[in-house]
């Protein structure tokens, strides 16, 4: 009989040190789920018809004009964000809106494409007048001060940070890490389409076509 209370006695014990060990971890672990949740929801790019993406800013174009969003009535904008020492990205995203504009709208008459940089520092509208070139006569290379540039970026939701540890004096060959999607803007400056750089030229043309009128 004593044996038998003994074994109930702990029985009953373990059960209770059980029971509360596991809502501890389940209290711990509550917060954790909300973030994972809140992370998973959040989009990879902006999405369309979004009124935050887009909007006011005051930059300078390629030629040394002062510029904002409303310099070009009327027009649809191709945005993209990038910068003159960019490797690879950039110039091969640039040679597809170069393509596009070839092909869908070689006199500029409907879309302005604007490349706006991620580096002021370096991207003055001297070296953007070289850079775009490069890339026919339609694409509008956009720079600014640091404060505009920021501006700017955050307007767009757009992410930009030198890497660390490559900053050596006034001509370092640093980078930047930045986010690299091309926004197709309406001509009262709505988010229409999000376009991945990776994007094959034939795929965006169609994307275009499916809102450019």
């Amino acid at each position: 009989m004593k044996t038998f209370l003994r074994f109930l006695v702990l029985s009953v014990v373990g059960f209770v040190l059980g029971a509360a060990l596991a809502l501890v971890q389940v209290r711990s672990q509550r917060p954790a789920a909300i973030v994972i949740s809140k992370a998973a929801s959040r989009p990879a790019a902006p999405m369309e018809g979004n009124a935050l993406v887009g909007g006011a800013f005051s930059l300078t174009d390629h030629t040394g004009k002062p510029v904002t969003e409303k310099s070009w009535p009327g027009k649809y904008k191709l945005v993209f964000f990038g910068f003159t020492h960019c490797p690879d990205t950039c110039p091969a995203t640039l040679q597809k809106i170069a393509s596009l504009m070839q092909q869908f709208d070689p006199k500029g008459e409907k879309i302005v494409p604007l490349f706006i940089t991620v580096d002021p520092e370096r991207d003055t509208a001297d070296a953007m007048a070289k850079y775009v070139s490069n890339f026919g006569h339609s694409i509008v290379g956009l720079t600014g001060t640091e404060a505009q540039i920021k501006d700017v970026e955050e307007v767009y939701k757009v992410y930009a940070a030198r890497q660390p540890g490559q900053t050596k004096g006034e001509y370092a060959e640093y980078m930047e890490d930045h986010s690299a999607f091309i926004y197709l803007m309406s001509p009262d400056d709505k988010l229409l389409q999000t376009i991945s750089f990776d994007e094959p030229a034939e795929g965006m043309i169609a994307k275009v076509k499916e809102s450019v009128k």
